[in-house]
């Protein structure tokens, strides 16, 4: 009763208090007119979340109580690395390693004491969410390594405004109001202060009381990037640098500093056994002690800062913890040929190596792996000695790659391979057998060859056994076996490690490893401190320039809500920068590693808010993909090496990613204005175009009909409406960029007309568009033969081959990126060239077909994690009128964000604006914060690249587009009068109309605008 009596009395004083009404701020964005005397379009049924125990959750609004436990929101810079501040306040998913630590929960926290205060001093936190207590790797030893123990703030509240975030802190005990914002710089169209190693949190406290209050703010951290290295001085704070790295003249490190020249360090906390350090700590912060401790030698507990101040009435103060890291070395690289060497360690693997699959079906403990974390880009031969031939049979398990020429095992008889063995792109090793009866009494070799760099290129081996019984167990041999290798020792033993020397092939003496921007713009930390202190206050204005010109809008809060949830992956390790500032991505983080290297050409397409918000980093890519992932013949890898540098070309180009790049030229040219760099790609350009012809419509027919790789990690065989909707757009893309520079353009256009006339014709069913699988009569092998990733065709697989055809289509299904390439054609301002009506068929089938607002009957084979049990979402593909293969694609019974949100968009270009809202309802339902983190979507991994679709629905809801090429505003609105966000080349601000009159508003930088049209009139 008490805690409830000082609740109230506090609250009734803020309301009669004139001061405390002047200097309290709301939470920014909250509905209060902070931004637009508009009222928002929309206010559907459905647009609040489900209830819970603890209240409502509304989309777009603040996070409390359940809806706080996974909450973990980004930190960082673009390729700098990131810590997130968490629901309650607490960081974690440290990654400012140059790779994801997600889980990374460091022992760091702020703390507030208050003199003469009962139960005064708390972490600045709300309380630790009650999954963390138990289950998780440690909880029942008690997790003495964290500062759980320690006493909370009784409930908070989150309010997300990216880059910033606000959790507003409450507790009984405290007389103050206390809120902590976090952020780090997000300045569209200026990439490089947005790509700063760097971020702070800001603790505002205000007395609403009548009485003056002395307190001592501190921020204590143990030394979270090694728990071995140093604690060295920093200017009103500290530094951490790493074993082994030196002194204070090294000029790496993490440094923790405040803003207040009060400020007292502690650099060393008390030194003992057990519990001593935290202890001692927490008996002084509780105690109101301020520490000053100078840096020892050696290994330090843990440092803190500390903050004495006093509040009159009516006072406000607010301690900016600033946090800035410069840990440039790494030894990352993806893809090959950047990290030749030698594929077989010094020792046997004990299974799953860093970034790979899980490894199954090995004997014992141990096993030949030549998988390669950094891209499979190791070679080498691990050879036996020579093994007399003295049974009928040799049995051993294999997986891995299946090129019989580089990922093998072989037998060699008097030098000659005369057996070889390959794995089926899997990592799940299986028996093999070989018939030795034609050997006998000679002496063999065994060699394991890995001597490919790329996917799939590496081999995995174990238990060489030679035996009489053609069923021998291997796993329980018997006692006439003999057992030629199980490598369960603690090396080879007597095999023989030959590493390849291919003198081209060899590391460049410079650049072997991927080094961040922020490595190329800074010397050392303390220039990037002083960087961010010069520049801290406006890097944080521009910064709110953005939030306020994006969250003054009136779209549907669903809407704004996914959009700017993942912004964040901008800001998440799914994304590097180079050294000399080219963009590349994973498609998202696993979380130790990232997960599917190479700024993936599929899984970008999708992606529409880097092109928008920084354009020269898009463009970027493009470079990559144009200059340096394309061969002479225009075949394009998928898969960018890192650091950037030519790859091999031995796998399929990716059809949906090669023609994609296409568009993407056109829209890339549209919104830089920059004609001139569009020109100087025009040839490379048109040698992609005509590759892409010549392999997939050899015999011009205007659709796709060799098979063709695509975004399940699969190749369609026969024409289908996903990659001809593709083809298509590529072609439109194709032809407006001949036009402007007066090329030649009427092959082009006629392949364009049949495609048309084919997509409408033949591959719409009458309601949606669909896949006519063909895998005879083509120029391809059979699909037993043909190239693939992770296709193999055992006896049970070449039977459903005879009856319906290659593994992995989708036939008369209903695929939601069926119709994906006029999407991607529509938000590159392209027109889409397909019928608007059977667009619109194909579009309101999937909503109708695919979403389901509960999964719990729904079966999925696959990875049920993205959607599962009660939840809902849409799904990649059904089949509504029959013929659903036996072993359609991999994916096809999951749901993805990416892909709700292009179906979304795309049905709001049509005008279903409702369906599309319905599909990102069900979307962000599970992401509320209570299962989900808010702020990371994954699909194939942490924060995944194709998520940022959902910066499409802007465009799609108001058709506001601006062509820097002729300087035209384009506004086409299905929603009526309206504020939406609009970023360009040059500047960023608001666009919308009011009375159905436009209108823009540039906050930052300038957009020359000539002509505004509106629905095709022009306005002025």
């Amino acid at each position: 009763m008490k805690k409830k009596e000082h609740i109230k009395s506090r609250r009734e004083f803020l309301k009669s208090s004139a001061a405390a009404g002047a200097l309290l701020t709301v939470p920014f964005g909250a509905a209060t007119g902070n931004f637009s005397n508009e009222k928002p379009r929309f206010n559907l049924p459905g647009s609040r979340r489900k209830k819970g125990a603890l209240g409502e959750h509304e989309f777009n609004g603040s996070y409390s109580g359940d809806y706080l436990n996974r909450v973990a929101f980004p930190i960082g810079g673009i390729g700098a690395g990131m810590f997130c501040m968490e629901g309650t306040g607490a960081i974690s998913h440290l990654s400012v390693n140059n790779h994801p630590d997600i889980y990374n929960e460091p022992f760091a926290f702020a703390a507030l004491s208050l003199k003469g205060v009962k139960n005064g001093a708390k972490v600045l936190e709300a309380p630790v969410p009650e999954w963390k207590l138990f289950g998780q790797p440690g909880a029942g030893n008690g997790l003495g390594n964290r500062n759980y123990g320690l006493p909370r703030f009784e409930s908070g509240k989150f309010l997300p405004r990216f880059p910033f975030a606000t959790l507003d802190l409450e507790d009984s005990d405290i007389p103050l109001e206390v809120k902590v914002t976090g952020w780090s710089p997000f300045i569209p169209t200026d990439e490089d202060n947005s790509s700063l190693p760097a971020g702070a949190m800001e603790y505002h406290f205000y007395n609403p009381t009548n009485q003056k209050l002395e307190a001592v703010f501190s921020y204590n951290a143990k030394n979270f990037i090694d728990g071995h290295g140093g604690i060295l001085e920093a200017e009103n704070g500290f530094r951490f640098i790493k074993s082994g790295i030196g002194n204070e003249n090294t000029p790496t490190g993490f440094i923790i500093y405040v803003d207040d020249n009060h400020a007292v360090t502690d650099h060393c906390w008390f030194r003992g056994a057990w519990f001593d350090p935290l202890t001692i700590l927490w008996k002084n912060i509780s105690e109101g002690n301020v520490v000053d401790n100078p840096p020892v030698d050696g290994i330090s507990p843990g440092a803190s800062v500390y903050v004495p101040f006093t509040l009159n009435p009516g006072e406000e103060k607010t301690i900016a913890v600033n946090f800035c890291w410069y840990l440039p070395k790494t030894t990352l690289t993806a893809g090959a040929p950047i990290n030749p060497g030698p594929a077989f360690g010094e020792k046997p693997s004990t299974g799953t190596a860093p970034n790979q699959q899980e490894v199954t079906g090995f004997a014992g403990r141990h096993l030949v792996n030549s998988f390669d974390p950094g891209g499979d880009g190791q070679t080498g031969t691990l050879q036996s000695p020579p093994i007399p031939i003295n049974k009928r049979y040799l049995k051993f398990l294999i997986g891995g790659g299946n090129d019989a020429e580089k990922t093998a095992v072989k037998l060699l008889v008097d030098g000659k391979v005369v057996k070889t063995a390959t794995g089926s792109q899997t990592e799940q090793l299986t028996e093999m057998v070989w018939d030795l009866k034609d050997f006998k009494n000679k002496n063999a070799v065994i060699r394991i060859v890995d001597n490919a760099r790329g996917y799939w290129g590496h081999v995995l081996a174990d238990q060489f056994v030679l035996t009489e019984n053609l069923s021998e167990e291997l796993r329980k041999l018997s006692a006439d076996a003999e057992l030629i290798a199980d490598f369960e020792g603690g090396d080879y033993g007597d095999w023989e490690k030959i590493d390849q020397e291919e003198e081209e092939m060899q590391p460049q003496r410079d650049g072997r490893y991927y080094k961040p921007w922020y490595a190329a713009r800074f010397k050392g930390i303390e220039e990037v401190v002083s960087y961010w202190k010069d520049n801290y206050n406006d890097l944080k204005s521009n910064s709110e320039k953005f939030r306020n010109a994006f969250f003054t809008s009136s779209l549907a809060p669903e809407v704004i809500e996914a959009i700017s949830a993942n912004l964040t992956i901008l800001k998440s390790p799914t994304v590097l920068r180079q050294s000399d500032g080219r963009f590349w991505g994973w498609e998202g983080c696993s979380d130790k590693t990232g997960c599917c290297a190479g700024s993936c050409t599929h899984v970008w397409n999708y992606a529409q808010a880097v092109p928008h918000l920084f354009p020269a980093l898009e463009r970027s890519l493009r470079e990559t993909e144009f200059k340096v992932n394309q061969n002479g013949e225009g075949h394009q890898v998928f898969r960018a090496t890192l650091p950037i540098t030519k790859p091999l070309h031995d796998f399929h180009a990716a059809a949906d990613g090669q023609l994609g790049g296409i568009m993407k030229i056109y829209r890339d040219w549209r919104i830089s204005g920059d004609t001139h760099w569009m020109a100087g790609l025009y040839p490379k350009v048109k040698e992609s175009m005509d590759y892409c012809i010549e392999t997939w419509d050899p015999k011009h027919k205007g659709y796709l009909e060799e098979p063709h790789h695509n975004t399940y990690d699969i190749e369609f065989w026969g024409p289908d409406g996903m990659c001809t909707s593709f083809y298509l757009g590529a072609l439109t893309a194709f032809i407006e960029l001949s036009k402007e520079l007066d090329n030649p353009y009427e092959f082009y256009n006629k392949l364009l007309e049949r495609g048309k006339a084919y997509m409408e014709q033949e591959l719409f069913d009458g309601e949606y568009f669909i896949q006519k699988i063909k895998w005879t009569g083509l120029n391809a092998p059979n699909p037993v033969e043909a190239q693939s990733f992770h296709t193999g065709y055992s006896d049970e697989a070449l039977k459903i081959l005879k009856k319906e055809g290659p593994k992995y289509q989708y036939g008369k299904g209903c695929l939601s990126d069926g119709i994906l390439g006029m999407w991607i054609a529509s938000v590159c301002g392209l027109p889409e060239i397909v019928d608007n009506d059977k667009v619109t068929s194909h579009l309101v089938s999937i909503h109708k077909y695919n979403l389901l607002t509960d999964l719990s009957d729904h079966d999925n084979p696959q990875r049920p994690t993205y959607a599962c049990g009660n939840e809902g979402g849409l799904l990649l593909c059904t089949w509504p009128k029959g013929g659903e293969l036996s072993l359609p694609f991999v994916y096809s019974n999951e749901v993805w964000t990416g892909i709700e949100y292009q179906v979304a968009s795309h049905l709001m270009f049509k005008g279903e604006v409702e369906k599309g809202l319905e599909i990102v309802r069900e979307c962000r339902k599970r992401y509320d914060g209570e299962v989900r983190n808010p702020f990371d979507e994954y699909e194939c991994g942490h924060w995944y690249a194709r998520a940022m679709a959902s910066y499409g629905m802007l465009q799609s809801l108001t058709g506001v587009r601006y062509d820097a090429v002729d300087q035209i505003l384009f506004i086409d609105s299905n929603v009526g009068d309206f504020t939406s966000f609009l970023s360009t080349e040059t500047g960023f601000g608001n666009v919308g109309l009011k009375n159905g009159n436009p209108f823009i508003d540039v906050v930052y930088g300038n957009i020359e605008i000539q002509k505004t049209l509106v629905s095709g009139i022009e306005k002025n």
